[in-house]
């Protein structure tokens, strides 16, 4: 990753690649300790065992099918 000095008015826009994304996402996964799977388990019973489930689930896209 590269650091980018920019003046504090200048707004910066990082666009992941599909592969930073893609990490990104399992990264964010694996951190709560739970599998995708088991994360959309616990969506459907309405009931996340954790806060850090509940906030991934939703910042995670739908699965393409």
């Amino acid at each position: 990753m590269t650091t980018t000095y920019t003046e504090p008015s200048e707004i910066v826009v990082h666009r992941p690649s599909p592969d930073e994304a893609r990490e990104a996402l399992e990264a964010a996964i694996a951190e709560t300790g739970f599998t995708r799977e088991q994360l959309e388990e616990q969506a459907r019973a309405g009931r996340f065992e954790t806060e850090l489930a509940r906030q991934t689930w939703f910042c995670l896209p739908p699965r393409a099918e």
